[in-house]
């Protein structure tokens, strides 16, 4: 589902609403959000979905990965920053899916 989408499902069950006003109220939730995950330990919970959070890992860079590194920019970090975004579904979710999955088999 892309934002467009989301906007006119919203607008349609909302009625009282027009597709331009929940188009803003998403706009700035998704901006709230935005904000939130770019603090440090920062994290969207969002009841009956899960958690969205992103982890910072610091690897060390050697061997190969220096060497290509060093050739590829001239010079290379000792340490780098990898980033992974998670996110770790509610319990009410994950049952969905499992329920859902289940019906279509």
């Amino acid at each position: 589902m892309n934002h467009s989408q989301t906007v006119a499902a919203v607008a349609q069950r909302l009625r009282y609403l027009t597709k331009r006003d929940v188009g803003e109220v998403l706009d700035v939730l998704i901006e709230v959000w935005r904000e939130a995950l770019l603090q440090p330990e920062g994290y969207i919970r969002i009841e009956g979905l899960g958690k969205l959070y992103i982890e910072q890992q610091q690897l060390r860079s050697a061997g190969v990965i220096q060497a290509r590194l060093r050739a590829k920019h001239g010079a290379a970090p000792v340490h780098l920053d990898r980033y992974y975004f998670r996110f770790r579904p509610s319990d009410t979710l994950r049952a969905a899916v499992l329920a859902a999955r289940e019906g279509q088999e």
